[in-house]
């Protein structure tokens, strides 16, 4: 009898954006060997729908991931850990400020550290948020690497350093400068979303690309869009804008939906495009 399971004759690698904004954060990364949740920001029922989509159940998570405190990454982490004993794993401040230091399966994750789950090496970086020690991660099989870095306030060398090793960069733009000062925000929370640890507008995330990616086959997705002060179609205009500026306008970008499953990657190699002059002059 033949064996079709994944890992007969197979490579199986595959990166989806479940959820990403203020409402709920969730990443699924599958391989051959791990299935890896990356944040869960999502209501175990609502999870649950968007995981059973993928033709996943909750205990066949490997591991989950959580960056930092905030409800919007770690709202359901308690409960994939006490119903299906599933391990989470974030640093010890983290794990403590969000109330998952007590669970018997909450597993430290030092920072900077690199840990294999499966053929997934996972390693995470700090980042500047208004949080407890709150983080990026670096996320590497075979040959791919992704990059996550959202909920930060402005880029650190960690950050750039990131991105600039990364096949696929999940990065934050939340905002758009003139939405967010002409919209109903109080003065206060303008101050907290535009400020050094805060997030990210589509400006800064659109200059960090423009300065840190490798070559324009690398692949972006602008994540942790506010409803009320950004849209997908400014976010992708502003960025595509100012690649285009510096000649990279070869870079595919798109948007993590915030509400819904939305984007997915298999970290096949994107032929780069080249110029009607590459190649010429030598």
């Amino acid at each position: 009898m033949a064996d079709d399971t994944p890992t007969q004759g197979l490579t199986v690698f595959l990166f989806r954006a479940l959820a990403s904004g203020s409402s709920g954060n969730a990443y699924l990364l599958r391989t051959s060997k791990a299935t890896l949740l990356f944040e869960a920001g999502l209501r175990l029922p609502r999870l649950q729908k968007a995981l059973a989509a993928e033709d996943v159940r909750p205990q066949d998570l490997t591991a989950v991931f959580v960056s930092h405190e905030h409800r919007d990454h770690c709202l359901s982490a308690g409960d994939l850990t006490e119903e299906y004993g599933i391990p989470i794993f974030a640093n010890e401040d983290v794990l403590r400020a969000a109330g998952l230091h007590g669970f018997r399966d909450a597993c430290v994750l030092p920072v900077g550290r690199p840990h294999l789950f499966g053929d997934i090496e996972v390693t995470t970086f700090p980042v500047s948020h208004d949080a407890s020690r709150p983080i990026g991660y670096t996320v590497r099989q075979g040959r791919r690497t992704i990059t996550i870095a959202t909920d930060l306030g402005h880029v650190t060398g960690e950050v750039s350093e990131a991105i600039r090793l990364a096949d696929l960069v999940v990065l934050e733009s939340n905002h758009d400068l003139d939405l967010l000062h002409q919209g109903r925000y109080p003065p206060h929370l303008r101050r907290r979303v535009s400020g050094p640890r805060g997030h990210l507008s589509n400006l800064q995330a659109s200059a960090v690309l423009t300065r840190g990616l490798r070559d324009d086959r690398v692949e972006v997705w602008l994540a942790h869009l506010s409803k009320e002060n950004n849209t997908p179609a400014i976010a992708l205009s502003t960025a595509k804008s100012m690649l285009k500026r510096v000649g990279m306008q070869g870079v595919q970008v798109d948007v993590a939906l915030r509400d819904r499953p939305s984007l997915r990657w298999t970290g096949e190699p994107r032929p780069r495009q080249l110029s009607l002059f590459d190649g010429f002059g030598a």
